[in-house]
């Protein structure tokens, strides 16, 4: 049985990426804003921020192993990334941050920067999809299967006198040449 060692990987990380998710929202959220009181909701963001840190980078890592599992691995995979960090700033730092929290105002440049620059990847990653298509070369595996064959010993039918060196019949029992026995 072959096992895809980066397909096992993959299925860790995605494991790995929601149960932090999981473990974060239930001890920072349930715990430690509903039954224990310890934070505020919004006068505490950093809970806000990264629980959107993790929330988004858990429906990437699934969008990116459902990605691999079709094919074309590598160029949809990398097209699906850059989408899903595109939605990820724009989510952290424009939903949550400017209209949610109030983080940010609308003149905070850099805000506007990082979500214009991920948009701006987004779109070349998409260009790139389309138009330049990789020529993926067809790979065949060579399977070569190596037969030993064991010679057969060599039946000697004919022999040979032990005088002289003439080759006699092997139903001959006195060499023609020189008469003598052949053994």
């Amino acid at each position: 049985m072959v096992v895809d060692i980066k397909r096992k990987r993959r299925i860790e990380g995605l494991i790995g990426t929601w149960s932090f998710l999981i473990f974060w929202w239930f001890f920072f959220g349930i715990i430690g804003i509903l039954v224990a009181g310890w934070f505020q909701f919004f006068n505490d963001w950093w809970i806000t921020f990264v629980g959107g840190i993790l929330l988004i980078g858990a429906i990437a890592e699934t969008i990116r192993f459902t990605a691999m599992k079709r094919g074309k691995r590598k160029r949809l995979e990398s097209l699906i990334t850059s989408w899903s960090f595109f939605l990820f700033f724009t989510l952290l730092f424009f939903v949550i941050g400017i209209l949610l929290a109030n983080w940010w105002s609308y003149d905070a440049w850099w805000v506007w920067l990082i979500i214009g620059l991920s948009f701006m990847g987004s779109i070349s990653s998409t260009i790139r999809f389309f138009v330049y298509r990789e020529i993926e070369p067809i790979v065949t595996k060579a399977t070569s299967i190596v037969v030993e064959e064991v010679p057969e010993p060599v039946k000697e039918t004919s022999k040979f006198c032990q005088s002289c060196g003439q080759q006699v019949e092997g139903t001959e029992k006195f060499c023609a040449n020189c008469g003598a026995l052949v053994v």
